[in-house]
């Protein structure tokens, strides 16, 4: 199988957000292992740029999620709750970037910002 059909595959399965057993079934029976590696390789790079892990502290509103989904069009939204490492913001993954908004994210400029000026 060619490299762009797998990737056709993949970009595929991301846009319907469906894998179902019927497809892992033909997928490992007509893939060469090689082919395979590639497969799950552009399937990883798809997830990732098709989107958005949205972690934040404490309860997010309805409306703030609606203003999130807003600046993300045509992206899946996933929101994080994670507790250890935010302690109020918002903090955004986007295939390879990230958007600080938390309370250590812009410590840790202010910090970085002053340690430049000195």
């Amino acid at each position: 199988m060619k490299r762009s059909q797998i990737k056709e595959l993949a970009k595929s399965i991301v846009k319907n957000d469906e894998l179902s057993g019927k497809n892992l079934k033909w997928i490992f029976s007509n893939l060469s292992r090689q082919e395979l590696k590639l497969f799950m390789r552009l399937l990883s790079k798809e997830i990732r740029d098709n989107s958005v892990t949205a972690s934040f502290a404490g309860k997010l509103s309805d409306e703030n999620k609606k203003k999130i989904i807003a600046m993300f069009p045509n992206k899946k939204i996933l929101f994080k709750r994670d507790d250890e490492n935010i302690v109020g913001g918002v903090r955004f993954e986007y295939s390879d970037f990230v958007l600080d908004y938390s309370v250590s994210g812009i410590m840790k400029r202010i910090l970085n910002g002053i340690r430049e000026s000195l």
